[in-house]
């Protein structure tokens, strides 16, 4: 056995086999480490990039527990399980034709295991407090993955080999802990987001809270650049705008921290004035050939996609038949054959591996995470954390949903997680407030306690 999975399986056994029988609760424990050890791209691959990942087994510990408490477990949770569901599904048919099944199947257990993160979140998401030390958890880790990646920016690898860092040093770009510079920026986009809107629009009653989403804001934002990663960048700014134009909308969505935003905007001054022009560098001629060519992957995947619109090559299958869609010209192109694997847009990329309805599934999965962000925020009954929360989360599904334009990044489990901890998330945020809702007093469980949550203004 090789010294990686030797050290999987013995921090398995000591973080999540005796901690939980030391911690005085076991739920909250697994649900901390849900939400904070996904950072963490390591574990035990068995097949084809896909195995038990390190953030597997806190889920694995919930799901269990959950199932061991005697509850009711409900699996099937609009509006998130009908695309989720049907992606496993049409991405599991699709081995009957794919060249290599067992790729298919692979692929697509990445989404049960992002699934199971949604029902285990729901139903142990349970109150304020628990929401609260949710977000407390992913921002934690957020500062953590932060404070790594800006050491590796200044200084090279740092040695922690046995948590996903890539040992072989990228001179200019840093990766973190998840091996290559795109998935950590689209990490950072999702997560960046909701630590600037907690830190600018929420006043916690602790005041070590904002000093935590201040500096994850702050120093994951740092980290952010050190990516340089243009497409996750502009993505970033474009949910941030959204945010902010739907911040406009309602007097309960505007900031409650005095001085959030102007200590937000002097860092964003004094950091554009030092760094401006690395970040316009990267939008110049040196990198153009990577950005142009991306465009030649387009067509080769539309060609893919017209010949089988209706069942597609089998998931996790679009390396081994794109050969067959190539032109001469394309075939003795360099730039062409470098990125030839996989085409930069997740949605032209699944749709080639599941035909059209695996496509159409696909950005459903985006629509169903929106429409219950508007069935949050529509709700007159609502809590400070949970509007900020939820708007937070709202810029980074907007991010990913236009970078994954030009990414293949989606076959990325981190990526799978990422987005399935936000769903968990939201599907409970949601549980809370019709839990409110029956209480005609309007408030909000919180362990054995209450906390008031006010009506239209909170």
């Amino acid at each position: 056995m090789d010294t990686p999975k030797l050290f999987f399986i013995l921090f398995s056994l000591l973080v999540f086999g005796l901690m939980p029988f030391i911690m005085k609760d076991a739920r909250r424990y697994y649900l901390g480490m849900a939400c904070f050890m996904h950072v963490f791209c390591t574990g035990w691959i068995f097949y084809h990039y896909t195995g038990l990942m390190l953030a597997d087994l806190p889920v694995l510990g919930l799901f269990a527990y959950s199932l061991f408490s005697g509850r009711r477990i409900r699996f099937f949770i609009m509006p998130i399980a009908l695309p989720m569901l049907g992606i496993i599904l049409v991405g599991s048919l699709s081995a009957a034709w794919a060249k290599q099944p067992g790729w298919a199947l692979a692929e697509a257990s990445k989404y049960v295991r992002g699934y199971l993160l949604v029902v285990c979140l729901y139903h142990n998401i349970q109150s304020i407090r628990d929401l609260r030390f949710v977000l407390n958890c992913m921002l934690s880790g957020l500062v953590v993955e932060a404070v790594i990646c800006i050491i590796q920016y200044k200084y090279g690898t740092i040695g922690i080999w046995f948590l996903g860092e890539r040992m072989h040093y990228v001179a200019w770009r840093a990766t973190g802990t998840f091996s290559v510079p795109s998935f950590l920026a689209n990490y950072l986009a999702l997560t960046i987001s909701v630590a600037f809107r907690m830190f600018v629009f929420y006043r916690p009653q602790k005041i070590l809270s904002s000093v935590l989403y201040g500096a994850a804001g702050i120093l994951g934002f740092g980290a952010f650049f050190s990516t340089y990663a243009r497409g996750p960048w502009l993505s970033f700014l474009a949910g941030m705008a959204v945010v902010f134009i739907v911040s406009l909308m309602h007097s309960r969505f505007k900031a409650k921290s005095p001085w959030g935003m102007p200590v937000l905007l002097l860092f964003f001054v004094a950091f554009a004035f030092r760094y401006h022009t690395p970040i316009m560098d990267q939008f110049g001629t040196a990198r153009r050939s990577s950005y142009e060519v991306r465009f030649v992957h387009f067509e080769i995947a539309k060609r893919m996609i017209r010949d089988r619109p209706f069942q597609g090559v089998g998931m996790g299958n679009y390396e081994l038949n794109v050969q067959n869609y190539l032109t001469t010209e394309e075939r003795y192109n360099v730039m062409v054959a470098v990125y030839l694997g996989m085409v930069h847009n997740s949605y032209l990329l699944l749709s080639a591996e599941m035909g059209l309805p695996g496509g159409i599934l696909f950005a459903f999965w985006f629509i169903s995470i929106l429409i219950t962000i508007a069935q949050i925020l529509k709700t007159r009954l609502n809590h400070p954390l949970i509007i900020n929360f939820t708007l937070g989360i709202l810029g980074g599904i907007v991010a990913m949903a236009i970078f994954l334009v030009s990414s293949p990044d989606i076959h990325e489990y981190s990526l799978i997680y990422q987005a399935s901890l936000f769903c968990g998330i939201l599907l409970a945020e949601r549980n809370l407030l019709k839990m409110a809702a029956v209480n005609r007093s309007g408030e909000l469980l919180k362990g054995n306690r209450v906390e008031s949550a006010s009506k239209s203004n909170a």
